[in-house]
């Protein structure tokens, strides 16, 4: 995903805390935190999606059902980048286009091949939430100055704009219509408890996110907190269990299930935090695991038990992030290469 106007509007979207910034070079990467996955026909096989024409970095962020993925290809970071919504299907890498500004990136799609994201407008600095259906193109949705992140089935979409007065807030666009995705059960006088950023939501039109610093689930104007402060939200599956990154009073990662229950997922030998990002309808989860002294990561992906395997990389001994998993254990994120620079891939089982 691209900056853009107002750097605090992507900075808050959970992507990009977990998001592979061109600083981070593999030629500082030494031996790997878990043992990779052979790409072997009996394993996981990575697949390089590619890059559109003139951008020297992509990264993929969702896919759907039927395996088509979406993310963003770019240049790298700096003035004047250039950054394009893409999205993959059957081999072919296409441009979703642009609202007018040069900076594009696709974060969510749907079973019906509708796509979320955020687009600069003609200033190149003014963000605006994205929705893009097949043969339509691409539309505003949503409020000024937004970012789009996911869209369900119904094509109901979520996302965050920012305000004058209270900084980021959610939303929920459908049919035209938006409305705030916001926490009501707060103390009088403390209007920034109200606040829900969205990261992803279900069928069911159940939203997983953050209420000031804090997981939490939306769910038909009811916001539910974790239960701890100094965790962060993943992804969210069809039933409403959502994966977990804590960081207090340890660096752990769980599922919490829809019925308020928890289940621990293993952090691999030689890291000490894990960021689970990604699960689906069997529990099955992805992300990231970690070492803070030397800045590697491994993309991973842990059973419906918790128990923790490595996903492999497109250079061995590289970096490489998982993001999401569907249904049939189809796996995107994103991959480092030789030259520093790094590629949307997709794990295959």
């Amino acid at each position: 995903m691209f900056l853009s106007e107002s750097e605090s509007l992507l900075k808050a979207d959970r992507r990009q805390v977990l998001s592979i910034g061109v600083s981070a070079a593999i030629a500082a990467v030494t031996a790997p935190l878990v043992a990779s996955a052979p790409a072997a026909a009996a394993g996981p096989q990575i697949i390089d999606l590619g890059l559109l024409p003139g951008t020297t970095h992509s990264g993929a962020a969702d896919l759907n059902e039927h395996g088509v993925v979406v993310g963003s290809s770019s240049t790298a970071n700096g003035p004047g980048q250039v950054a394009r919504a893409f999205r993959w299907k059957n081999g072919v890498l296409s441009d979703l286009g642009t609202l007018g500004g040069q900076r594009t990136g696709a974060s969510g799609i749907n079973n019906n091949g509708w796509i979320v994201g955020s687009s600069t407008l003609a200033d190149n600095v003014t963000t605006q939430a994205f929705l893009w259906k097949p043969g339509l193109g691409m539309v505003a949705v949503g409020p000024a100055r937004s970012v789009g992140v996911d869209v369900n089935d119904a094509g109901v979409v979520v996302g965050y704009f920012f305000d004058q007065e209270l900084g980021n807030r959610g939303f929920r666009w459908e049919n035209g219509v938006t409305t705030l995705v916001e926490n009501t059960n707060v103390p009088p006088g403390d209007p920034l408890y109200r606040r829900f950023l969205p990261t992803q939501m279900n069928n069911d039109g159940v939203i997983v996110g953050q209420n000031q610093d804090q997981a939490a689930r939306w769910a038909n104007g009811t916001v539910t907190l974790v239960g701890e402060g100094g965790a962060w939200d993943g992804g969210i599956n069809a039933q409403g269990d959502v994966t977990i990154s804590a960081t207090w009073p340890q660096e752990i990662g769980y599922v919490w299930k829809a019925d308020g229950t928890t289940r621990p997922l293993q952090i691999p030998a030689g890291a000490d935090r894990i960021n689970p990002v990604g699960i689906n309808a069997d529990g099955d989860a992805v992300g990231i695991a970690s070492t803070g002294n030397t800045n590697i990561s491994r993309a991973v992906f842990w059973s419906e038990t918790g128990e923790v395997h490595g996903l492999p990389s497109l250079v061995p001994g590289a970096q490489a992030h998982a993001m999401r998993i569907n249904n049939s254990s189809q796996i995107v994120g994103t991959a480092y290469v030789a030259d520093g620079t790094y590629r949307a891939v997709l794990w295959k089982p």
